[in-house]
């Protein structure tokens, strides 16, 4: 399990901002761009919608390994 304080500062890395809120989740959008993620509101998130997520984002398998190893 992913802390959602930590893979929220990891998506302000990756140059995401808050957009919006709906009744279970919240809406991150990329900044200069149109791609979207659903985060949910849970306090920990699982380690497969993390990485689900970040690869999304467009990041590495060793960099989505070695955040899910520090984050836990």
């Amino acid at each position: 399990m992913v802390a959602r304080t930590a893979f929220i500062n990891k998506l302000h890395q990756l140059n995401y901002y808050y957009k919006g809120r709906q009744k279970r989740t919240e809406l991150y959008r990329k900044k200069g761009g149109t791609h979207r993620m659903f985060i949910p509101l849970n306090s920990n998130l699982e380690d497969e919608t993390v990485m689900h997520l970040l690869r999304q984002a467009g990041c590495t398998d060793e960099e989505i390994r070695k955040f899910v190893a520090a984050a836990r």
